[in-house]
């Protein structure tokens, strides 16, 4: 099974040119964060609309990443925080938006127990299929005796490795039915690196989920970022990490088999979680919970070696619709937003804050000023 290959070129908003290489093929990924179901997003009347701004976004990428929080088991009714349980209505509308690939190692994937398990795996299925086309999902098992193995992605001819992994899980599992590594537990540490080791050079671009660390923390903890460097040296190309439900600047590494990619927190997609936050707190903490970014990610693949060639942390925020809806949209699409004069003053000044937050210890990059500019017009508007 091959990826589409999408022949418009990837927008930004605004066009972006990227020089082409006289050598192998580019991929265009977009990774996002976590795709939440508190009652404030269950509660959305049409739920095609949460993703209607950044749609064409991911539907015009090779691949689109995204952690999808919560199980989703038709037999049982809704339920959000802490125990989740989602609608195949509300995973439909974030497959038919473009996204591809689903992270299912996290904290909540065991809120249903064993059977919530099960029938995530068939709704996904089913939901692909009905959007005629392949959804991959990793970082869960329903039979005991498969291992934890890589979900393969073939796209343009290439073999794409994606293995999901958690840090922990909330409700105790009797046996192991989600990936549980702990970077801080020192026998998974010494277990994990090794299995990368073996099976990274199997596939031609390997990608590694990770879930966890410090939550609401805008700062990497340093023993995380240790393990993802020693998961690049073992031969990862691009970690991606969430969990902390806010944004974290990336980071580019140099290597000799190519220029790799940590993302380490990439903060949450959709969530409910900034409800209460009002058009006077900017800079309250929950405000943190509903900025963050779609990190759009060229890659040029060989036969032999992938390299990182570009990464754009393309800000994005969950705003309130007259409805009270929460949506999702660009910050250059809230410059654009028919919201109160409170609200964009708001958006104004958050667009700054995440500006400076996403730029942090180089995460920014000086040829991509362009999309830059483009954002921060509204916080000069």
């Amino acid at each position: 099974m091959t990826c589409i290959r999408r022949n418009l070129a990837f927008l930004v908003l605004l066009t972006l040119t990227t020089t082409a290489p006289t050598q192998g093929t580019i991929l265009q990924l977009t990774f996002a964060g976590d795709i939440m179901v508190h009652t404030a997003n269950y509660l959305t009347n049409d739920y095609s609309a949460i993703y209607r701004a950044i749609a064409p976004l991911l539907r015009k990428d090779d691949l689109s990443f995204a952690n999808l929080e919560f199980p989703v088991d038709p037999s049982r009714p809704f339920s959000g925080y802490p125990r989740f349980n989602g609608s195949p209505e509300y995973l439909q509308a974030a497959v038919d938006a473009g996204i591809d690939v689903f992270s299912l190692a996290n904290n909540h994937a065991y809120d249903q127990g064993r059977d919530g398990l099960f029938q995530t795996l068939r709704v996904l299925s089913n939901t692909g299929e009905q959007s005629h086309r392949r959804v991959y999902a990793g970082g869960i098992r329903g039979n005991l005796q498969a291992p934890f193995a890589p979900v393969e992605i073939r796209c343009r001819g290439f073999r794409i490795g994606f293995l999901a992994v958690t840090q922990t899980v909330n409700v105790p599992m009797p046996h192991f039915y989600v990936n549980v590594v702990d970077y801080r537990n020192h026998r998974h540490r010494e277990a994990f690196l090794p299995f990368i080791e073996k099976i990274a050079p199997q596939y031609d671009l390997f990608i590694l989920s990770y879930h966890g660390g410090r939550e609401y923390s805008r700062r990497t903890e340093e023993e995380k970022m240790r393990f993802f460097e020693l998961l690049l040296e073992a031969g990862v190309d691009i970690v991606w990490a969430h969990h902390p439900h806010v944004a974290q600047p990336h980071r580019l590494v140099e290597r000799k088999e190519g220029r790799g990619l940590i993302m380490p927190s990439t903060g949450n997609l959709i969530s409910g979680m900034p409800i209460g936050v009002k058009p006077q707190d900017p800079e309250h903490e929950l405000a943190w919970t509903a900025d963050s970014a779609l990190w759009l990610v060229t890659v040029r693949v060989d036969q032999d070696r992938a390299a990182v060639q570009r990464v754009i942390a393309l800000p994005i925020a969950n705003y309130r619709n007259s409805r009270g809806e929460i949506l999702i949209d660009t910050m250059p699409g809230m410059a654009g937003r028919d919201l109160q004069e409170d609200w964009l003053e708001f958006y104004r000044e958050r667009a700054g804050l995440i500006h400076l937050s996403l730029r942090e210890r180089g995460a920014g990059q000086p040829e991509d000023t362009g999309w830059q500019e483009a954002w921060l017009a509204l916080s000069r508007k």
